[in-house]
């Protein structure tokens, strides 16, 4: 930190030998201080401080009548209502007990004589820019004091504020019904804080704002369960989006309210509620006051905590006839417009050792004795070559590990065989990704027909910031996660993530391991794409599956059918 100007310090010098007075003077003048008193007697410098008080005091020790001693003593600068005023004491002496006294007494350094000029300034300067520092610090705290006190009568009037909100928040509850709880939450909120409307309005499956509960004033006509016309949800859409917004009353609203002109509302609060899964709806707050959007910003907390409350209260029920919505609406689809077909998706499992060995034991065994890449080559070098039996048409997946992707020459020695045909590399899931940046240039070497996938999300390093970071064209969900999530809402609930995830994304989800129909059945409808497992289809060669309908089809969950039919080699 830069030391502040000191040139302007008052410094009182206090020696009994005028050539130590002299000498002093001109060192803190060629130092740049100007404004400097010398004493040669104790007397004369207290009577000087009860004057003016200096900024700095340079005080010799043994002086006649009043020494440095007593000037210390008597000053007791030690003293709590006192400011901070920096003493140097002056000596010649070797005994170290009179530092001692001077120190104990309140003096903040010493310096020896004869005087080393260097050691003089230093000294001065730092202890001058202390003082300054320790002004500035008790200004600031008069500052503070006077802050604190309009402060604390500020949340003093808060206080009695939010001790009627609490009361009101922790009276609600959920009642019977959507419309109940949304009513009494109406009702608590009007009645403290002098607004003139509240309303909460939920977001149905198809977007549309209906109210459901209003407290106002008997000329305003809005119908609970009745959405709200489009214009006015858009109009507010656009003002508000997911944050708290406080403007001008919107004109549109007018289509609802029948007030006269000198009634109408000069300012609206609209606080979205929501929740982790997406917007529920909106606390809607009017005031017909002068100052409309002063006074609602002013009660824009009170307004978020009943805002939060309602989301908490209202949240399930409302996510609830969401689901509901979309169900009947996608089912009336399907009704009206007869959009569905069988899909059969034929999976192929062309690697087995003859010994029996799980291919995963094998695989392991490779790489640690490291022939891992070259036992990769060569299943998939087989894959390729079993596959020639399907069509064209269909894709390929192969597990792949990143070491055999970063190989600089054989991944595209072997897939140089796939001709035309499209390809999907599953990347195995129990190998870290040193390099993301590299691994995706790899990938991206081998032409635009190869795309990749992670295999076995929620195990080994497959976890969601591998997936963040690779952003693969397909994401295949571990068997623990799909095992039994028809009866298991944790499951269910991380799975739906991922395809939310899923969709803003634009990948593709493929279930592992769906072994019961309550298992796929779920799964479609948290949106699963593929499935693959002993339900759909068990492993066969490919000529098997090629054969007729007693090869083992193994059905999609797609609701439509995909470009080309994917086939997997383990």
């Amino acid at each position: 930190m830069a030391l502040t100007d000191t040139s302007g310090s008052r410094v009182y010098v206090a020696d009994d030998v005028a050539a130590n007075r002299s000498l002093l003077e001109t060192i803190l003048r060629r130092g740049g201080l100007t404004n400097i008193q010398l004493f040669a007697d104790g007397g004369d410098l207290l009577d000087a401080i009860e004057v003016q008080e200096p900024d700095m005091i340079l005080l010799d020790l043994r002086m006649p009548v009043v020494d440095g001693l007593e000037v210390l003593r008597r000053l007791d600068v030690r003293r709590s209502d006192r400011g901070y005023l920096p003493i140097i004491v002056l000596t010649a002496e070797s005994n170290p007990e009179p530092r001692r006294a001077a120190l104990d007494l309140g003096a903040n350094d010493y310096i020896t004589k004869p005087f080393d000029a260097s050691e003089v300034l230093l000294r001065v300067r730092n202890l001058l820019h202390t003082r300054s520092l320790h002004r500035a610090l008790r200004e600031r705290n008069v500052d503070l004091t006077e802050q604190v006190d309009v402060a604390r009568e500020d949340l003093a009037d808060k206080e009695r504020e939010w001790a009627d909100v609490a009361r009101a928040l922790s009276d609600l509850e959920t009642r019977d019904s959507a419309e109940e709880t949304a009513n009494a939450i109406c009702n608590e909120l009007k009645r403290i804080s002098g607004l003139s409307s509240v309303m909460i309005v939920a977001l149905d499956s198809g977007g549309r704002a209906v109210p459901l509960a209003f407290d106002g004033d008997q000329d305003v006509r809005i119908g609970v369960n009745r959405a709200l016309p489009s214009p006015l949800v858009e109009q507010w859409r656009m003002q508000v989006g997911r944050e708290p917004w406080v403007g001008p009353w919107a004109p549109a609203l007018g289509t609802i309210l029948r007030r006269t002109p000198a009634e109408l509302p000069t300012a609206m609060a609209i606080l979205p509620m929501g929740s982790s899964q997406g917007m529920l709806g909106a606390l809607v707050a009017l005031t017909s006051i002068h100052d409309g959007i002063a006074y609602l910003n002013a009660r824009l907390p009170v307004l978020t905590s009943f805002s939060a409350v309602a989301s908490a209260l209202l949240g399930p029920g409302i996510l609830e006839r969401q689901r509901r919505g979309l169900t009947r609406a996608e089912i009336e689809a399907v009704l009206v417009d007869r959009t569905f077909h069988p899909v059969f998706q034929p999976i192929v499992e062309l690697t087995r050792f003859s010994d029996g060995t799980r291919p995963d034991r094998r695989f392991a065994d490779a790489a640690a004795v490291g022939l891992g890449i070259d036992l990769e080559a060569a299943t998939l070098t087989a894959a390729l070559g079993a596959a020639e039996a399907l069509p064209p048409d269909r894709w390929i997946s192969l597990n792949v590990s990143p070491e055999f992707l970063l190989d600089p020459i054989r991944p595209r020695a072997v897939l140089a065989r796939r001709g035309e045909r499209s390809i999907v590399l599953e990347i195995t899931e129990h190998v870290a990704i040193e390099d993301y940046h590299k691994f995706r240039l790899a990938v991206e070497t081998l032409g635009g027909s190869v795309v990749f996938a992670v295999d076995d999300a929620g195990s080994g390093y497959a976890s969601f910031r591998h997936i963040l970071e690779l952003r693969p064209d397909y994401v295949k969900l571990d068997i623990g996660l799909v095992h039994e999530i028809d009866r298991d809402d944790v499951r269910q609930a991380l799975v739906a993530g991922i395809v939310y995830f899923a969709e803003r994304t634009g990948c593709r989800l493929i279930a592992e391991g769906v072994e019961t129909e309550g298992e796929r059945a779920r799964l479609q409808r948290l949106g699963v794409e593929y499935g693959q497992g002993y339900l759909l289809a068990r492993p066969a060669p490919a000529e098997a599956l090629e054969s007729g309908p007693g090869a083992a089809p193994k059905a999609s969950t797609a609701t439509a059918q995909p470009e080309a039919t994917p086939t997997k080699r383990r």
